[in-house]
């Protein structure tokens, strides 16, 4: 389950399969470990690199073996589901639902302040654990234990999306990304796999023009993927169970581009998607996707 941390690497530039290779060396992993609690990586000697990682995520550095103490905060980091321990990407992901209903993609550290400024109106002094305990607790964790238990979210689970931003046949171009967040909470049975607010990605793979004789505009997207509540991609596309989804609750309000039907914001009215003959989907719309495989996740128990 080494890909867990990659949930809070900065701007989702760090990638899962980071934490995914047991034979990753020892500056890799530091590598990895500061990327996810700073947004990049650091400079100096393992050493040093080591003794500042230790002295801000424990508020006190080993004196073991520097191996072991690069393997001892790389486990700690992961977590472990078999022992019912959530990994650091899932405790800040919980904190972060718990507290705004939405699950931040900045680096640990920048997450943990945020947190900090919301909850108590300033950031706090101590060790990055430790203040990670406190907001756990202050989010209703009495004991600061997040329970987890890994499960599998079946292929064709049927997910609800909100778009992040408008996009158009006017303004974007083939490549372009979109984001968008997950709409509500989706558990399996009753551990929480994806909450709300969780973000995921697509891609523009096609935008026509309007042309001559009336041709609309067209807008295609191919979706990626959106990050579990412990930071493991769930990959994503558009299947016949989502389109039906869309389609028997779509009425006047939705807006059919590429393969899919687009539900527009709440008391938008259909029309606002199309401006003459190009076709603008507005921030808020919503659509609905399904997982296209089977996707184990470090699920969390709600209490």
């Amino acid at each position: 389950m080494k890909k867990k941390l990659a949930a809070f690497a900065i701007a989702m530039a760090l990638s899962a399969s980071c934490f995914a290779a047991d034979s990753l060396s020892a500056t890799q992993k530091v590598g990895a470990i500061e990327k996810a609690l700073y947004g990049t990586e650091q400079t100096g000697s393992l050493v040093a690199r080591m003794d500042s990682l230790e002295d801000d995520l424990y508020g006190t550095i080993g004196n073991e073996a520097i191996l072991t103490r690069i393997d001892n905060m790389y486990a700690y980091i992961d977590g472990s589901s078999a022992s019912g321990e959530a990994s650091f990407a899932t405790r800040l992901n919980v904190i972060d639902w718990k507290l705004s209903d939405n699950m931040s993609t900045q680096p640990a550290k920048t997450r943990i302040e945020n947190a900090e400024k919301l909850v108590n109106g300033s950031v706090q002094s101590g060790s990055l654990s430790t203040r990670l305990q406190e907001l756990e607790r202050l989010a209703g964790y009495a004991d600061a234990n997040i329970p987890v238990q890994e499960v599998t979210l079946p292929k064709d689970s049927v997910m609800k999306i909100i778009f992040d931003s408008e996009f158009s046949t006017k303004t974007n171009r083939k490549g372009d990304t979109i984001t968008f967040t997950s709409a509500d909470n989706l558990y399996v049975n009753d551990v929480l796999v994806l909450p709300k607010g969780a973000h995921g990605v697509a891609t523009l793979n096609k935008v026509s023009q309007p042309g001559i004789f009336g041709k609309d505009g067209r807008l295609d997207l191919t979706f990626s993927h959106v990050e579990a509540v412990d930071g493991t991609k769930i990959p994503l596309y558009v299947g016949e169970l989502a389109k039906q989804k869309a389609t028997s609750i779509a009425g006047a309000a939705g807006a059919a581009i590429g393969s899919m039907i687009v539900l527009g914001p709440v008391g938008l009215v259909g029309g606002a998607f199309v401006k003459g003959s190009s076709v603008t989907i507005p921030a808020g719309s919503a659509t609905f996707v399904q997982a296209s495989a089977d996707t184990t996740v470090q699920g969390v128990i709600e209490q």
